[in-house]
């Protein structure tokens, strides 16, 4: 088990006195691209995959936003200004959603890591330290879902307008799209992971159906955004 995806929940009662992420360093959205790819590729726990995960979410979102705003004001979309418009205010309301997830996600694997870390000496250490684990670890599986189901609803914001973009931004529309999906399918994935180790199965299984379902629906509008824009390239 290495690096999981992870997210901000209530800090489990047995670990709230466990060493915590350090509040005074730079948010990792607030960093330069080379601090945060060198944190990446630290050998540290965190940040990992459901980090990236989510960055990737937002670095799409933003290439969505930009879509949209270069395509307002032009007379093809003249009767589409308000759908347009209302597209800007979701896709920023999601922006800032999607924002602090990467943060979020390290937060609650560093919870996972602090109750690994719990002396197991004796039966009563023992038990628990593994109801600590569980607790975190279910954290570590809802935060990476909710950014998977936050890149669904970027792909739903932009539905509406994809007929609105001209053919010289359209390969802005499909690298946001493949984006969003690189972000959900990272998403997925840490959820997979912590759900493995969950020892309520049926928790598990509900939540891995659920978000076989969001993936699903995120591939589906991906490759109908590429679809769309290989034609509009033809």
């Amino acid at each position: 088990m290495r690096k999981h995806g992870s997210g901000q929940v209530p800090v489990p009662a047995l670990i709230r006195r466990r060493p915590r992420r350090d509040l005074h360093q730079t948010a990792m959205i607030d960093q330069s691209l080379r601090q945060f790819f060198d944190s990446l590729a630290a050998k540290t726990p965190t940040p990992g995959g459901g980090a990236a995960a989510a960055v990737a979410g937002c670095m799409g979102t933003a290439l969505f936003t930009m879509v949209v705003r270069y395509s307002q004001g032009k007379k093809a979309n003249v009767d589409r200004e308000g759908d347009l418009a209302a597209a800007e205010s979701r896709l920023t309301a999601l922006a800032g959603r999607l924002a602090p997830m990467a943060e979020r996600d390290c937060a609650a694997f560093d919870l996972v890591s602090a109750a690994y870390k719990m002396p197991k000496s004796t039966p009563e250490e023992t038990s628990l330290r593994d109801r600590a684990i569980q607790e975190a670890m279910v954290g570590a599986m809802v935060v990476p879902e909710e950014t998977l189901c936050l890149t669904r609803d970027v792909l739903v914001a932009m539905e509406g307008v994809i007929a609105c973009v001209a053919k010289t931004i359209a390969s802005d529309l499909a690298s946001g799209a493949a984006l969003l999906l690189a972000g959900a399918e990272g998403a997925f994935l840490n959820v997979c992971i912590n759900a493995a180790f969950l020892t309520d199965r049926e928790l598990a299984d509900h939540t891995m159906r659920r978000a076989t379902t969001v993936l699903d629906e995120v591939r589906q509008r991906q490759k109908s955004i590429a679809t769309t824009v290989d034609g509009m390239l033809a």
